[in-house]
């Protein structure tokens, strides 16, 4: 804990007349996986997730976590100093930040930081409280730690149209068709701005993203970055980012399509207001995967299941290996069988650490014994920039009556959820609620589901839209092509937990959606209790393994 970073940021609230800060863990991009080192959240109080932000007043520190994090943040912070504040799983952090602000209250926010949606929904509802937001030009523990922090140098690499489909040009043209006559699409989100390019990097880590904004009218696509790019297409031109703020500034009475979750308050105050501002969906045309993108990801993910085979074998032996161990194994495998990067921090939890939804630390003193659970949380990044994620549950020797029952309670949640009659008006909605209700009736409270069933996979291993929740978010018809998780898991904190996690994608058949899993990895024989299937799950976990190899 840096205790002379509080200091400074106490300081901070009096020079600025606010009562409060929040302080992010995202960065000018708004993206998810931030480099801990660019992260000012995890600067202040060690939590290293890659979601959660601060309340920071002079009295006290509230970090909030959702539910994938609120046992690791615990075992993080110093909650003698921070209040760790627990979301649950119905809850959202803008009606938790909400409930402990008081009435009266001036509230700091980095402009750059801070999407539009976010800032539009806390001020209404800080008002109703005579509250206020005051907006920052710049995020003062990035000031504090600044001098610290080192630059990255970006290589940029074009992807071959033989694994994305199309050429750039041609994704031009696609999106000018849906978006009419006159219009001007501001595009921030850098997983946006690498699908329109069909440009990757792999320097920014755990993403294929580069730092970069886009703007797209009817004449082509403005590229906006300060890295050295490649040849994009004949209806490209790349610009220094310096350009971007005069450009938007420039645009008059025009249609002005923006994506409000991923566009900074920042940003949006640069639009002149004589323009019509109106929601983009350009996110919608990555969510559906073409032909050519599903081919390759089947690739990728064999690859991925290759790598995984190391771990199996290696829990088969007789040594006794540390959570490291197995990491470094499976990191090497991943390499060893084409992965470029990572497209997450992989999670190796043995024993108790498993009911660690998000366990982001492998032990090197952790040693998995006898009758432990091994959870194995991983994906990785090939020639394409396509994230791979797959879970399993492992065990190491032979499993106890209660684990066999909590992986076969998860197994139960992921046939059902995954095998379903579903018709084309299901939405994601929908696998959600069978994979929840499955696990409810089958295993006891002390064993919560408390995450959900699944999220989008893509150039960002959680790629949104699809969502695969309990939300209304959720309640969309399931697209043809899309590409998502199904990830049911249960978990006692302290004891352990099971997730499996396949990446799928939607088939129409007639009139029935099929889900098709990327993934063939068997499920952990010795952990399943064929007595607790029924004829219609037993059947179809045969069916599984029977096309499963080790």
């Amino acid at each position: 804990m840096d205790t002379e970073l509080i200091q400074y940021l106490k300081d901070y609230l009096s020079k600025n007349d606010i009562d409060g800060l929040i302080v992010n863990s995202t960065n000018e991009f708004l993206v998810e996986y931030n480099l801990l080192e660019y992260n000012s959240r995890y600067h202040l109080t060690g939590f290293s997730g890659s979601t959660g932000d601060v309340l920071f007043t002079a009295d006290k520190i509230y970090l909030f976590v959702d539910t994938r994090y609120h046992e690791q943040a615990s075992n993080q912070v110093d909650e003698n100093i921070i209040d760790v504040v627990k979301i649950p799983l119905e809850k959202t952090y803008l009606n938790a930040l909400l409930e402990i602000v008081p009435p009266y209250f001036k509230l700091g926010m980095v402009s750059k930081k801070t999407s539009k949606r976010f800032y539009d929904l806390l001020l209404k509802n800080l008002q109703k409280k005579n509250s206020t937001i005051k907006l920052l030009n710049t995020d003062p523990v990035y000031d504090y730690k600044k001098d610290s922090i080192s630059q990255i140098s970006y290589n940029v690499f074009a992807v071959d149209k033989s694994i994305t489909g199309q050429s750039a040009d041609e994704k031009f043209e696609m999106v000018k068709s849906f978006a009419g006559d006159k219009f001007d699409i501001l595009v921030t989100s850098l997983e946006d701005v690498a699908y329109l390019t069909n440009l990757r990097s792999y320097d920014f880590e755990y993403t294929s993203v580069f730092p970069a904004k886009a703007l797209i009218n009817q004449d082509g696509v403005k590229i906006y970055s300060d890295c050295n790019l490649p040849y994009i297409g004949e209806k490209y031109k790349a610009l220094p980012m310096s350009e971007f703020e005069n450009d938007i500034k420039q645009i008059e009475r025009s249609d002005v399509f923006i994506d409000d979750t991923q566009l900074t308050i920042n940003d949006y105050k640069l639009i002149n207001p004589s323009n019509k501002i109106l929601q983009s969906h350009l996110n919608l045309f990555k969510t559906v995967k073409n032909d050519c993108e599903i081919e390759h990801l089947k690739k990728c993910f064999e690859r991925s299941d290759n790598a995984l085979r190391v771990i199996y074998q290696m829990l088969s032996s007789d040594e006794i290996y540390t959570e490291y161990d197995y990491y470094e194994a499976l990191v090497k495998a991943l390499k060893d069988n084409g992965a470029l990067s990572l497209s997450f921090k992989p999670i190796v939890a043995a024993g108790t650490n498993s009911s660690v939804i998000h366990y982001s630390t492998p032990s090197k003193e952790k040693k998995v014994e006898n009758g432990d659970f091994l959870l194995i949380d991983y994906g990785g990044y090939y020639e394409g920039g396509y994230a791979t994620d797959t879970t399993r549950t492992f065990i190491k020797g032979e499993p106890s009556v209660e684990q066999k029952n909590l992986y076969t309670g998860v197994l139960k949640a992921f046939l059902n959820a995954y095998y379903n009659n579903y018709d084309k008006k299901a939405s994601y909605y929908n696998i959600d609620k069978i994979a929840r209700e499955t696990i409810n009736k089958s295993l006891s409270e002390e064993f919560p589901f408390a995450h959900s069933t699944g999220h989008g996979v893509g150039i960002s291993v959680h790629e949104n839209p699809p969502r695969v929740s309990s939300s209304d978010a959720s309640k969309t018809k399931i697209k043809e092509n899309s590409v998502f998780s199904i990830e049911p898991g249960a978990y006692k904190q302290g004891w352990g937990g099971v997730r499996l996690e396949n990446t799928v994608y939607a088939s129409y058949s007639e009139d029935k959606i099929v889900m098709n899993s990327f993934s063939h990895f068997p499920f952990e024989i010795k952990l399943v209790d064929l007595s607790q299937l029924n004829d219609y799950e037993k059947y179809y976990y045969m069916k599984w393994q029977a096309f499963a190899c080790i």
